[in-house]
């Protein structure tokens, strides 16, 4: 008999106590009848979260790092441990919505050419959130990562990148989309990561999107299924600040190693 859980769910916590027990406590709505396994890898906290989960939920697995190892790394942690045919990844600043595992669930069993599927995401006050990006060209960059974007916030090349004129309600081929929240298929992962660990925060997401591409899979936007990201971006405060800096590294790094990359202009 068969044991392994059909879905795991990683989690990497980082002072989060302030939302982490507000995630787990949605997950047992959104699925209904699956079997499954949580795994939440804590980077070194120094906040409560961790007493909480202890506290709140014993049975799951909770691995403690001694220090902070990265976003990347500590996901592949909790991948090696995984057993599931499906993986969540998710933020602990992320609250899923009834029955949206289940939704995800099924819409891959019916298409085995997708690899990668992205939920719908929502702001706390139920506006859409813009989850889904075009990949970055010189022109993106210079709008997002500059002063440029404040100056323009409404210019045609953010409104391309965010996909902001597309109504965010039908299923749709992408080229990627924010990591909060990403739905995996265990056939389309290579080896024991999921992510890149040279990426130690930020553009993680973006490459394992254009490396399931680049191997054949789609990535796959799915507003059936709907989350909560509270959406805490410590890279847009002030203007030079260390998630700015790990931000800017971890773009130097893509683009050395996908050298000769050229996004198409959608």
């Amino acid at each position: 008999m068969n044991s392994s859980p059909e879905l795991s769910i990683i989690v990497v916590n980082f002072n989060s106590s302030a939302f982490i027990l507000k995630c787990l406590a949605t997950l047992k709505e959104a699925f209904a009848g699956k079997t499954h396994e949580v795994i939440v890898i804590d980077n070194h906290s120094w906040d409560e979260s961790c007493w909480l989960i202890r506290e709140k939920y014993p049975h799951l697995l909770l691995i403690e790092n001694d220090k902070n190892l990265g976003y990347a790394r500590a996901v592949n942690q909790g991948f090696r441990k995984a057993k599931g045919k499906y993986l969540l990844i998710l933020n602990p600043d992320v609250q899923l919505l009834s029955g949206s595992i289940d939704k995800m669930t099924y819409f891959l069993e019916g298409n085995p050419e997708v690899g990668l599927l992205l939920p719908k995401l929502i702001n706390p006050d139920g506006s859409l959130q813009l989850s889904c990006r075009t990949f970055y060209d010189f022109s993106t960059f210079l709008f997002r990562r500059t002063p440029l974007g404040k100056i323009f916030p409404n210019h045609t090349i953010i409104r391309r990148h965010l996909m902001m004129d597309w109504d965010h309600g039908e299923v749709r081929e992408v080229d990627w989309g924010l990591g909060a929240c990403m739905f995996l298929r265990r056939e389309a992962l290579k080896g024991e990561r999921i992510f890149d660990e040279r990426f130690f925060l930020y553009f993680e997401d973006v490459d394992l999107c254009l490396r399931m591409k680049q191997e054949g899979w789609k990535v796959v936007y799915y507003p059936e299924a709907v989350m909560v990201h509270t959406h805490v971006r410590q890279s847009a405060d002030g203007l030079f600040n260390y998630a700015k800096w790990e931000h800017f590294k971890s773009l130097i790094k893509f683009y050395c190693k996908h050298r000769g990359f050229r996004p198409r202009i959608s």
